[in-house]
């Protein structure tokens, strides 16, 4: 091989070297935005995942107020329903008296 052709090859080997660069470098430059976009994505994430935490807290806080106020609830109508209880069983005795007291 002459020197000639040697030089010939040589330029031939920087030139594919130099696309190759170029396009290691544009490769790169995408992979930094897509970076970029997937740190934004990420970010937005966080945030909504913060939302549904809030979310999720204030919904149980309220669930929990609501059972309380269930509870307390059932409790006045067990006592209203027992106050009914004695007063029926109190009309009954006063219906049982009465018949006992007139039927004399």
């Amino acid at each position: 091989m002459s020197d000639k052709d040697l030089l010939v090859v040589i330029s031939e080997m920087l030139r594919k070297q130099d696309q190759h660069s170029e396009l290691l470098n544009k490769q790169s430059e995408i992979l930094v935005k897509q970076t970029e976009m997937i740190n934004l994505q990420t970010q937005s994430l966080e945030k909504i995942g913060s939302s549904l935490n809030n979310f999720i807290d204030i919904s149980v806080n309220q669930f929990e107020q609501q059972q309380k106020f269930n509870e307390k609830f059932l409790e006045k109508i067990d006592v209203f329903g027992k106050a009914i209880d004695k007063t029926a069983d109190l009309e009954e005795r006063l219906k049982k008296l009465e018949t006992a007291v007139f039927k004399s």
